[in-house]
């Protein structure tokens, strides 16, 4: 194998993995900044791309840092320094960092992170909740090994994905069948319904959508960052095994904006 890496190897991998053509029309995945001829001396993987994400590529010598969130959803038509998020791009730039995100086509993935997370929790023999095109879609929907009470359900969540908070709404039979959706997933809650899964794990729900199940179903939301945090883990494996003696790093930095008063 050539030694040289460039931006557009570690691209293809993870596209192969999770096909940019299945991202949303509103999504902004792919290469964001750089070149794709850039040279690689290294990857950083991380949810988001935060000025703590750059300089912490910066301290490690690695030029590349690939996200979960992409930046310029909206585009720009100055780039002046006048906010957080101009900052980041003059300071990769400055740099010579290349950035790139995978972000609803990892959601979509078979193999993407509604698989690992419910994979995470210990739910078997999944099914695609929403399924799309060439097997892909949002959301899992497969079953416990056995039925859990509520409340060790919920302590479970909290153990096995270190969320610190769950927002839920009230239930009282056991847990079995089991959706997930990571990030903001409150819009199939009539599809985890659909699929008779006792409780559905996702985020970002709102206080009427909770009421939406009707006494039919638990929802779970753990908070957007922390269903997605696995995304650093999902990536790094992804690349790692195709390139693995690259200097690669998961991010330790937490960019969640959300803090909680416990």
């Amino acid at each position: 194998m050539n030694d040289i890496v460039r931006v557009s190897d570690i691209i293809s991998v993870l596209d192969e993995a999770f096909p940019l053509k299945s991202q949303d029309d509103w999504d902004n995945s792919g290469l964001i900044i750089g070149s794709p001829e850039m040279q690689v001396k290294g990857v950083l993987f991380s949810v988001d791309i935060t000025q703590q994400c750059v300089d912490e590529a910066i301290e490690n010598g690695l030029n590349m840092i690939v996200a979960h969130h992409p930046m310029l959803f909206r585009g720009a038509k100055r780039i002046t320094g006048s906010s957080s998020e101009q900052r980041i791009i003059m300071s990769a730039i400055k740099n010579d960092i290349a950035i790139c995100a995978f972000h609803t086509p990892a959601d979509k993935a078979s193999c993407g992170l509604s698989s690992m997370l419910a994979k995470q929790i210990g739910i078997e023999k999944t099914d695609c909740l929403v399924p799309e095109c060439e097997s892909q879609g949002y959301g899992v929907v497969g079953n416990l090994p056995e039925k859990m009470p509520v409340d060790g359900f919920l302590q479970m969540l909290k153990e096995k994905i270190g969320c610190k908070v769950v927002r839920h709404n009230d239930f009282s039979r056991a847990i079995r069948r089991v959706a997930v959706c990571t990030g903001s997933g409150s819009e199939f809650i009539s599809n985890a319904i659909s699929a008779k899964a006792d409780a559905y794990v996702t985020a970002d729900v709102k206080y009427h959508q909770f009421q939406q199940p009707d006494g039919r179903m638990l929802i779970a939301d753990i908070g957007h960052y922390e269903s997605e945090d696995l995304s650093k883990k999902l990536f790094f494996e992804v690349v790692s095994e195709k390139f693995p003696k690259f200097a690669l790093r998961i991010s330790n930095a937490s960019s969640n904006a959300i803090k909680y008063c416990l």
